[in-house]
């Protein structure tokens, strides 16, 4: 046969034209690979994947050096496994396209073994076919004048005369065969560094499908391209699949290129995988050790920002330098994006404390968050009059393991003092905000403001509102009713009974409207409306924050004390607390009522109990009784109507962030019999 060579170093038979590229490896790739992905089925098998790595790099480098050996206690023999990936190889190369038998492969052969060491006995059992036709070469080529017979004799079977004995061909066909191998070469070694730091990889990186998809792409077309090569080396006897050498040529040269490409993807992914952990060790090193101040640390944390400082303050964009940290007390905000309505209820409270001097560290937000909507992002930090982090983008994968491994931040807010000595103090959460109306206070634990929960006096007014609502010092103080409610009918029978109550008794009474903390919506706007225009009392809207604070401080002490193993059943402070939440999102009506600066038991009721209640008044009230008896006659009025008709629907809906509790632990505050659970939802109902 005679073979043309083309300028450009192809060689083609004159009698058969160039095969085009195989129209898949210009294709999109994403319905493969996610067949690929479905033929994992991984039982833990294990292979001594660098050991047969380095004899395959040595039989396909044709390194003439010693041979390697398998040590003793390998967990299953490789030969085996490399004889039938070997056998399927040279079965069904022959008359079938690549792409069938690498899903063979994949499907029937490896699909229990790890993605690192399906590659690696594939390219083992590419080695053995590839190192006998090598042998053959090294025994029976154009330069040998004495042909040894038995490989002449071999050749002359499989009909390869022909190329062995063209010097040129020979070269150009090793040529692209040894560069698609470095390529898959190269592509295997990063595979197995990527398997050595598979645990790093997922603690840094949170998206496991998109790392699972990029190494079985990888793997795919490392196979796909060994399972290439087999082939062109079972075509080439006689050439009785009539594909010329050029076209197998050319085919392997861009299957190189690919898998070149894939391979440049991966070891970035490595480099930028090495580097993460190098931050992540780096930041635990920082951290065991005392600093004269906290500047190398959050220049670790906060790196500059394509030449930009990296910070702002949030609602003027100021740019702040880390500098402006140096030897104060900095507490770290991390929280997800997910957290309007918290931001908006804290920069209230920010500016609240700021104007009394109650802010004692100079407040950082650092936001994390896996994908990141500018608008949204843009929204949060103009809310803050605080210092925030340019963009989420800066706070590298390596910072944020650090923030989930050592100080537990999952998607619930956290926050961290770091003293100007770069040492850490316990971690606050927002419950520790919202329950007590501070932001933390430099030398207090976080569990020192749960001391109420243990003493357990009972849910007193001070510590419900003492931040929401003031009084006037100077006169004697009122008794506070907070009501609320979507139902307007009832909101008008209820203010109206309460005129009537401080005609009869002459008390002070100061009537406060609790919004639910949703959205404004039409309804309560009309009950806004109503109360402000008839001069009834005082408002909280949504929007001033004070009714999502006060809703927000119920659910902190409630899921606190759950988390601290405290219960309704056995403590009166989370059953008064209870009895409060389950009035939360409630259309009908319910009312408390408290006295601030005293420890008198708050008196707090549906608005049906509470309006049988008052409208019997004339019966318990005694002229001679002040603020106290009426607060403590209210008390065992509602109860006696409790008892006398035990009829009511209680509920409360858990906060997402409370774990799982024993379900006879959460009783009824109101009849004391076990609850019914409906996914985070407690009822009872008689």
């Amino acid at each position: 046969m005679t073979f043309i060579h083309l300028p450009n170093g192809v060689i083609m038979t004159p009698d058969q034209p160039s095969a085009p590229t195989p129209n898949y490896l210009h294709s999109d790739d994403d319905a493969i690979i996610k067949k690929v992905l479905e033929t994992q089925k991984p039982d833990h098998r294990k292979v001594d994947v660098y050991h047969l790595f380095s004899i395959v790099a040595k039989i396909l480098a044709h390194d003439e050096g010693s041979s390697g050996t398998y040590g003793f206690g390998m967990p299953e023999v490789a030969a085996d496994i490399i004889n039938k990936v070997s056998c399927e190889m040279a079965c069904k190369c022959s008359g079938k396209d690549a792409n069938r038998v690498t899903m063979v492969l994949l499907e029937t052969v490896l699909p229990n073994y790890s993605w690192d060491a399906k590659l690696v006995i594939t390219v083992a059992s590419f080695a053995v076919i590839y190192g006998e036709f090598y042998l053959l070469t090294q025994f029976y080529n154009a330069s040998n004048p004495n042909p040894n017979p038995v490989a002449k004799n071999i050749a002359l079977l499989k009909q390869l005369q022909g190329i062995m004995e063209d010097a040129s061909l020979l070269q150009h066909l090793f040529g692209a065969i040894t560069e698609l191998i470095k390529a898959i070469m190269t592509v295997t070694k990063c595979l197995l560094q990527l398997n050595d730091l598979s645990s790093e990889y997922f603690a840094i990186y949170k998206s496991p499908l998109s790392t699972a998809t990029d190494i079985a792409r990888s793997a795919y077309w490392a196979v796909f391209c060994v399972v290439t090569c087999a082939r062109h080396f079972a075509a080439l006897s006689g050439l009785r699949n009539q594909i010329t050498i050029g076209t197998m040529t050319k085919e392997l040269s861009v299957l190189a290129s690919k898998v070149s490409s894939i391979q440049i993807l991966l070891q970035n992914q490595l480099d930028t995988l090495i580097q993460e952990i190098e931050i992540y060790n780096s930041l635990i090193k920082l951290f065991n050790t005392v600093h004269q101040d906290n500047t190398a640390i959050l220049q670790v944390m906060f790196p500059m920002d394509g030449g930009k400082p990296p910070l702002v303050i949030g609602n003027s964009y100021t740019e702040v330098k880390i500098d402006a940290l140096q030897g104060k007390n900095v507490l770290l905000l991390i929280s997800s994006l997910d957290c309007l309505d918290e931001i908006k209820a804290l920069a209230k409270l920010y500016d609240q404390l700021e104007k009394n001097g109650k802010i004692q560290y100079k407040l950082v937000w650092v936001p994390v968050a896996d994908q990141i909507y500018e608008q949204h992002f843009s929204s949060l930090k103009s809310l803050m009059p605080w210092y925030c982090v340019r963009h989420p983008s800066i706070i590298r994968p390596g910072v944020i393991r650090y923030f989930r491994e050592f100080w537990n931040f999952t998607k619930q807010t956290i926050l961290v003092p770091l003293y100007p000595n770069g040492q850490v103090q316990p971690i606050y959460t927002l419950d520790f905000v919202w329950a007590s109306g501070i932001l933390p206070v430099i030398g207090l634990h976080p569990d020192g403001n749960w001391k109420f929960l243990c003493e357990d006096h009972g849910l007193s007014l001070d510590l419900l509102i003492h931040d929401l609502y003031t009084v006037d010092l100077t006169m004697p103080s009122p008794i506070i009713c907070l009501y609320g409610g979507e139902d307007i009918k009832w909101i008008e029978e209820f203010t109206t009974a309460i005129n009537r109550i401080k005609d009869v008794t002459k008390l002070s009474m100061d009537l406060v409207y609790v919004s639910q903390s949703k959205a404004i919506n039409q309804t309560n706007k009309a009950i806004f409306d109503f109360i402000t225009g008839r001069k009834l009392g005082v408002c909280w809207n949504v929007e001033e924050t004070y009714s999502w604070r006060f809703w927000a401080r119920l659910e902190s002490i409630f899921s606190s004390g759950l988390r601290k193993g405290i219960y309704p059943k056995v403590n009166n402070t989370m059953k008064d607390v209870g009895t409060l939440l389950s009035f939360s999102g409630s259309y009908s009506g319910w009312a408390a009522f408290g006295q601030l600066g005293t420890s008198h038991k708050m008196a707090k009721a549906t608005g049906e109990v509470v309006l049988q209640v008052l409208s019997n008044i004339s019966s318990w009230w005694d002229a001679a009784g002040g603020s106290e008896f009426f607060l403590l006659e209210l008390n065992q009025q509602i109860q006696k109507q409790l008892i006398d008709k035990p009829n009511h629907c209680c509920h409360i809906v858990l906060p997402a962030n409370v774990a799982e509790i024993a379900d006879e632990m959460m009783t009824c505050t109101i009849c004391d019999r076990k609850m019914g659970k409906y996914l985070m939802t407690y009822r009872c109902c008689e």
